[in-house]
């Protein structure tokens, strides 16, 4: 569990069927395996009255790591005046703050969902270094996928991180996502930055496009860098699927397509990049939220390395 908090409750009774000869129950594996995480990371409650701790001794022992808090006083209805409710956390470490002005002027943002006691959301920004290798830039634990806590997470990225113009922002069609990069409050509009999608098989949600070789098809239009080729790609769309064409017509061209890109998102067209340092963060969704934070500072100092 130390090596991985990830692993799967059926692996662990297979290991101790194989060494000790005994079949553990299901419910008993997931029990043990509850009492590992807490044994070695501590316990979700104490982790977050341990948090702002740990943060403040990771801005004193790192000078220009940024921590950015949000709180609330409102809890089910219920007000408290004599404590600060945790909400939100923002942080990025000095060194990628750093880093940034010397990578592409493109950044991927991905959330991905904690799992356990207290369920959140993880988000993650990442860029492309000059080796065109991942870049990890930016964290936050919000309470969900919405308009409020990606415009807050967006915000906190061009106040403590960035003032670069031109940026671009790569995303999928997250509406919370598309209303915060539209809102000039948060600073990403045009032309300080510009958004597009993911290439068109996983931005577009469409039953008639699941199929391998429609994916393919869409695939294939997102990457054409002529117009001649786009457009006979789109032909073989529209005879494949009429409404799937009907449908990617109404997403301007510039948002998914290679050839009306303009050069702003340097051909990449999916967020692999914010995916792969997800799998690097692998295990970090099982634990308390100090040793998650924890994890995220070791794991990019190990990167750096």
């Amino acid at each position: 569990m130390r090596k991985d908090p990830s692993l799967k409750v059926e692996f662990i009774q297979e290991i101790i069927s194989k060494q000790f000869h005994f079949d553990v129950p299901y419910r008993r594996a997931w029990y043990a395996k509850e009492k590992a995480i807490v044994e070695i990371f501590g316990d979700w409650e104490s982790s977050y009255g341990r948090l702002p701790h740990f943060m403040q001794a990771l801005q004193q022992s790192n000078p220009g790591t940024c921590v950015v808090w949000k709180h609330k006083a409102l809890v089910d209805g219920v007000y408290y005046s004599n404590m600060e409710v945790f909400e939100r956390v923002f942080w990025v470490f000095s060194p990628c703050i750093d880093g940034f002005k010397h990578c592409m002027p493109v950044i991927c943002i991905d959330g991905t969902h904690l799992y356990k006691k207290y369920k959140g959301t993880l988000l993650v920004a990442t860029s492309v270094d000059a080796s065109f290798q991942v870049f990890p830039l930016a964290f936050a634990v919000v309470e969900e996928k919405n308009t409020f806590s990606w415009s807050w997470f967006l915000g906190c990225i061009r106040v403590h991180v960035t003032q670069r113009d031109g940026l671009c922002v790569i995303s999928d069609r997250h509406p919370g996502i598309i209303a915060a990069m539209n809102d000039p409050n948060v600073g990403f509009t045009e032309p300080r930055a510009y958004h597009r999608f993911l290439c068109v098989p996983h931005s577009f949600s469409l039953e008639d496009s699941r199929a391998k070789q429609r994916q393919d098809m869409f695939k294939a239009a997102a990457y054409q860098r002529q117009e001649r080729k786009l457009q006979a790609d789109q032909c073989f769309i529209g005879e494949a699927c009429t409404k799937a064409m009907e449908y990617i017509v109404q997403v301007p061209f510039t948002m998914w397509s290679l050839f009306h890109d303009a050069g702003r998102r340097y051909g990449i067209c999916t967020i692999n990049f914010s995916e792969t340092f997800n799998n690097v963060l692998k295990g970090a969704r099982f634990l308390p939220i100090m040793s998650l934070v924890e994890l995220t500072f070791h794991r990019v100092i190990g990167i750096s390395l």
